[in-house]
């Protein structure tokens, strides 16, 4: 039962996946071809530092949440979310300036000063959805994302009619996101508002105080390796900003949406349900599930990852424009490769979570971060792009590392990855050879490349006719 209900949230959730991803791609491609590359640079820092502080303010509550199988600790949690991320939001509305200053940038500044406190709806909407997460109602939140979409789109066409500016555009995002809170907060109105007295009054802080001290170091374990898997993964934007001028910031931005936009419904679709599913799951049968996940994801995802790689390689030019297109082009060689270890780590990370042995991925998250920052920070005199391919190339393995621990945990044999890896790389070698030659006649570069799947999914048929057939009873 628990199976089919997987698989049909799957299904939800990777329809209205691919409707929302396709309408913010093109959202995208009309504003990269408007502003400047240092105007999306900045604000996908001001994103992210929002983003960031929005997962310190939740603290793990969230996950607690679906861990522990109840909403018992939900109003607790709901109440700390609140007082820390108005903590949160201060202290970045008092570093602002700093923050400024490092980015180069006084437009960042402004961003901050006006919307520092966005920090708190952006906090409270992570606990509310941790609800129908914890109930697998994904209908439900796949929609409501879907309705945060189409009004930030019309937000953003609306504002564009008073005056073409990038702060309008940033402004129509968060307007989007305030709706998705209000739509949250209205479907939960009758709970939310009975304990509503008790999150605002301070006589109820005593018992968060006891709940607090109860899963302090559940909620460390999960929120720091979070945040700091966050900073790791966007360290060429968080980090790089730091020596490298905004527009260099906005080249990589452009080229990490155009490759993890495509992939990104699938990976976001998996991890959304899978985590609760594999929490679901009992640990007899946990070695039986991953096994069978990372079977999919190299043996499903490799070719489409290569496939847009090359693509994309060879003919952004065509939606992005000319500016900077070589820059832009090497970055999605190099995040093309990562991403096909992105793929296979991104809903097995929550295993550590789901085992409630969190520390794992801690230990983890410390050395990602460690080393990704000696690398940064020692390659900072390089031109920018040696600087990413060197990023991607510790990034690759450390995901590797991880995806090796997980598999230790459940007691699989590492002998099984290393045996699907093998195999994956023997039918998507061509594709890979593919991904580092340009091809300026359009209809050679296709037929080339035609060659190339016609290769890859024929031997995947082939030589993997028990997998498929398998895959096929499941659909």
């Amino acid at each position: 039962m628990m199976a089919n209900n997987v698989m049909q949230s799957f299904k939800w959730v990777f329809l209205t996946t691919i409707f929302r991803r396709v309408l913010s791609f093109l959202l995208f491609l009309y504003i990269v071809n408007i502003f400047s590359r240092a105007e999306l640079g900045i604000y996908r820092a001001f994103a992210l530092i929002i983003s960031f502080g929005s997962i310190i303010g939740v603290f793990g509550f969230n996950v607690l949440n679906i861990v522990e199988k109840s909403k018992k600790y939900f109003f607790h949690g709901l109440q700390f979310a609140l007082f820390s991320s108005i903590i949160v939001s201060l202290l970045l509305f008092i570093f602002r300036r700093f923050l400024s200053e490092k980015y180069n940038s006084f437009d960042l500044y402004l961003y901050i000063s006006y919307g520092f406190w966005l920090v708190i709806p952006m906090t409270i909407k992570k606990m509310i959805r941790s609800l129908y997460e914890l109930n697998m109602n994904f209908k439900f939140l796949s929609i409501v994302e879907t309705i945060n979409l189409v009004s930030y789109t019309i937000f953003v066409f609306l504002l564009f009619l008073i005056d073409l500016k990038f702060y309008f555009f940033v402004l129509a995002f968060y307007m989007g996101e305030l709706v998705e809170l209000g739509i949250l907060y209205y479907s939960f109105r009758n709970d939310l508002n009975s304990k509503l007295y008790d999150i605002l009054h301070f006589k109820f802080l005593p018992t968060l105080k006891t709940v607090f001290k109860e899963n302090f170091m559940f909620l460390s374990l999960t929120t720091i390796p979070t945040a700091l898997n966050m900073f790791v993964a966007e360290a060429p934007i968080l980090l790089m900003g730091w020596f490298y001028l905004p527009d260099f910031i906005g080249n990589y931005f452009v080229a990490a949406q155009l490759v993890t936009v495509p992939i990104s419904f699938l990976t976001i679709s998996l991890c959304q349900v899978l985590f609760p599913a594999f929490s679901l799951t009992d640990k007899a049968d946990l070695s039986k599930k991953v096994k069978e996940y990372l079977t999919h994801a190299v043996l499903l995802l490799w070719v489409p990852i290569l496939v847009l790689g090359i693509l994309l390689k060879n003919y952004s030019h065509f939606i992005i424009g000319k500016q900077e297109i070589s820059i832009v082009n090497s970055i999605i060689v190099a995040l093309a490769i990562k991403t096909l270890f992105v793929v296979i780590l991104n809903p097995l990370s929550t295993i550590p979570t789901v085992l409630k042995k969190p520390q794992y991925e801690l230990y983890w998250s410390i050395f990602n971060m460690l080393g990704t920052c000696i690398v940064i920070y020692f390659s900072r005199g390089f031109e920018f792009i040696n600087m990413v391919f060197l990023y991607v190339s510790f990034s690759s393995l450390c995901l590797i590392l991880f995806i090796l621990m997980i598999m230790k945990m459940v007691k699989l044999e590492w002998k099984c990855f290393f045996s699907l890896i093998a195999r994956g790389l023997i039918y998507v070698l061509p594709l890979l050879a593919m991904l580092f030659f340009s091809f300026e006649n359009i209809l050679t570069g296709m037929f080339i490349l035609a060659m190339g799947i016609i290769y890859a999914i024929g031997l995947l048929y082939f030589s993997e006719k028990d997998f498929f057939q398998k895959l096929k009873k499941r659909l």
